[in-house]
């Protein structure tokens, strides 16, 4: 793990921790969820269009769910902290992270399945 990883964000901290004083470490620690569905399209894309790929890809998708049906607005947020966690200084909904899940089912939707051990 690298030395300078720092994964809890707090934008309102103000300590003697230069690292992660006044959210420093905004790009060095928490987890951003945006990828996720970069992740996935690439799951997508470059493996076989069989039923397995799917079900892999629709049980990554289960906290994504999670979260969008917990989530008061019912969004998916900018960040987490380690694990997870819920990051209070991030934003709670955020378009990026939504979108690439949508274009993730909208590529879904376009693939044809093939025959097992095609």
């Amino acid at each position: 793990m690298d030395k300078d990883y720092r994964p809890y964000y707090r934008n309102s901290e103000d300590s003697d921790d230069f690292a992660t004083s006044k959210g420093r470490n905004y790009h060095q620690g928490p987890e951003w969820l945006w990828p996720t569905g970069f992740y996935l399209r690439a799951l997508l894309t470059f493996n076989p269009p069989n039923i397995e790929t799917l079900q892999q890809i629709n049980l990554r998708m289960d906290g994504c769910r999670k979260a969008i049906n917990e989530s008061s607005w019912a969004g998916l947020t900018e960040l987490t902290n380690k694990g997870g966690e819920i990051c209070y200084d991030s934003s709670p909904t955020q378009a990026w992270s939504a979108s690439c899940l949508i274009d993730l089912y909208y590529d879904a939707a376009k693939v044809k399945l093939q025959p097992r051990g095609n």
